[in-house]
C-alpha cells in the first residue's frame, strides 16, 4: 500500500552514510538526495534551485560586470554543483565595438569550475545561421571570460547556452554575470525566459562518482 501524507505532515529523511545500493532505495547523505531504480545503479536526484525571468531585465551601458538575471543563489560549503543556463541578451542602440564575457560574482569561494558554452550573435533572436557568428567555448574560471563575438551593430541579439559544474569551498552567494569589453553605447536587456538552474551532486575534494562507475 502507498503511504499517503497530507495536511502539514512532511516526509523527512535522516542524514545517513551511504551503504550498498539496493533497488528501490531513496537516500540522503546531508548534501544530495539519491535514488536506486534497479540493481546497484544509484543516481543523483536533482534538488534544483531554479530562477527564470518572467519579464525582461534592462542592464546598464557600462563595461563592468552586471547580473544576468538580477539575482544570485546561495550555495553551501564543501559541495559540488551541476548547473545549466540559457541567456538571451539584446540591444537596440550603440555602435561601440565590444564583446560580451561571462563569469560569476558573489561571496562563495570555489575550488574549481568548468563549463561548456555555445553562443550566437545575430541581429535578432530569430534563426539566421550566419556563417562565422556561432561559437563554442570551455571555461575553467569564475572570472569574466570573453564568450561572444565583437560587434559594432546597434541592433544586436546574443544567445548563450552554458552547462557545467562548480566545486564550492566556502559557501555564499553565486551570481551569474556578463561583462561588455567596452560600454556599447546602449544597454543590453536580458530576455524573458532566460534562466539558471543549479543542484548539488556531491561533496567537494574528490572525483564525484555516483552509480556503478569502476
Amino acid at each position: 500500500m502507498p503511504v499517503v501524507i497530507s495536511g502539514t505532515d512532511n516526509f523527512v529523511l535522516n542524514v545517513d552514510t551511504l551503504g550498498t545500493a539496493a533497488p528501490g532505495e531513496f537516500n540522503y547523505d546531508g548534501k544530495v538526495f539519491y535514488a536506486t531504480p534497479q540493481s546497484t545503479e544509484r543516481g543523483v536526484v536533482p534538488g534544483a534551485q531554479f530562477f527564470r525571468l518572467n519579464s525582461s531585465l534592462l542592464g546598464t551601458n557600462v563595461n563592468t560586470a552586471q547580473s544576468v538575471l538580477g539575482v544570485g543563489v546561495t550555495l553551501s560549503a564543501s559541495t559540488v554543483y551541476a548547473f545549466e543556463a540559457f541567456y538571451g541578451l539584446s540591444k537596440t542602440a550603440g555602435t561601440t565595438s565590444h564583446t560580451v564575457g561571462l563569469g560569476f560574482g558573489g561571496t562563495a569561494t570555489i575550488n574549481n569550475i568548468g563549463y561548456w558554452g555555445f553562443s550566437d550573435t545575430e541581429s535578432t533572436f530569430a534563426y539566421a545561421g550566419t556563417a562565422g557568428n556561432l561559437g563554442g567555448f570551455y571555461i575553467q574560471t569564475a572570472s569574466n571570460t570573453a564568450s561572444s563575438l565583437a560587434s559594432t551593430s546597434a541592433t544586436l541579439a546574443r544567445t548563450l547556452r552554458i552547462t557545467g559544474t562548480v566545486s564550492v569551498n566556502v559557501g555564499g552567494t553565486f551570481i551569474p554575470q556578463y561583462t561588455c569589453s567596452a560600454a556599447p553605447g546602449g544597454a543590453y536587456t536580458t530576455a524573458v525566459g532566460s534562466y539558471f538552474l543549479i543542484y548539488p551532486i556531491g561533496a567537494s575534494g574528490a572525483n564525484t562518482s555516483v552509480g556503478t562507475w569502476a
